[in-house]
């Protein structure tokens, strides 16, 4: 019982005297590494960060890392996660489970439930959950992209990013979720994290176009001759 008491001790006091305020709100204990896009991020007032760990590092937790603090500091109130429709269950659990943050998974087979239970008046899926985990395929279409646009949060996560890079081939899909990240992009007061296990697929254009989405200046750098200073500020987002 003593150790016990011992160890709830300084757990609360790791958690109150910490730097972090997310740390008291979640259910899983960050390997040291995984604080290291989370660190990078708060130097920013505008997040634009590109997580390239390889797969099973745990780039979801670290992405809702920054989420969590964000929000426990009371920047953001409202999020959205981008992924394939495979990959929405999954992320609402992680997000459940381990961050404490209920979301609504939007894709063409929860649409129809989402859409009943609206509250009469001007209201979107998009505007009136909080927290969304929206499947990419789903609000690439022209016919559901512009209001996805209009009423999308300001802090984005985009998972399997590689998917959304500019392509080299006449790939209409992919054409389509490259055109709809550009648009969230334009936006410059919009916080954009991208998650990807393969972000350079041998393609140099379509790597610099995922760079692209954090800075437009990143785009036009030539890889093979960067200077010090381009590394740097590279460096700052990747």
């Amino acid at each position: 019982s003593a150790l016990l008491l011992r160890d709830a001790l300084l757990l609360k006091l790791r958690a109150g005297a910490g730097p972090f305020r997310a740390l008291g709100r979640i259910n899983v204990e960050p390997r040291a590494y995984q604080l290291v896009p989370l660190l990078m991020a708060l130097k920013h007032e505008v997040i634009r960060l590109l997580i390239a760990d390889d797969v099973g590092i745990g780039k979801t937790i670290e992405s809702l890392l920054i989420a969590r603090e964000k929000i426990d500091q009371g920047e953001i109130t409202r999020l959205c996660v981008l992924c394939p429709p495979y990959l929405c269950d999954q992320w609402q659990k992680e997000l459940s489970e381990k961050f404490h943050i209920q979301a609504e998974v939007v894709r063409s087979g929860t649409i129809g439930r989402l859409e009943r239970e609206l509250p009469s008046g001007d209201w979107s899926i998009f505007n009136y959950y909080p927290f969304t985990v929206v499947s990419i395929d789903y609000v690439k279409s022209e016919k559901n992209r512009a209001q996805f646009l209009h009423f999308c949060p300001d802090f984005v996560i985009v998972d399997e990013a590689h998917g959304s890079a500019q392509s080299s081939t006449k790939s209409t899909s992919q054409q389509q979720r490259h055109r709809l990240l550009m648009d969230l992009a334009s936006k410059k007061t919009r916080s954009l994290i991208l998650l990807t296990a393969t972000p350079h697929s041998g393609v140099e254009n379509a790597f610099l176009s995922l760079l692209g989405l954090l800075n437009p200046e990143f785009q036009k750098f030539d890889l093979t001759q960067m200077s010090e200073k381009q590394r740097i500020a590279l460096s700052q987002h990747f």
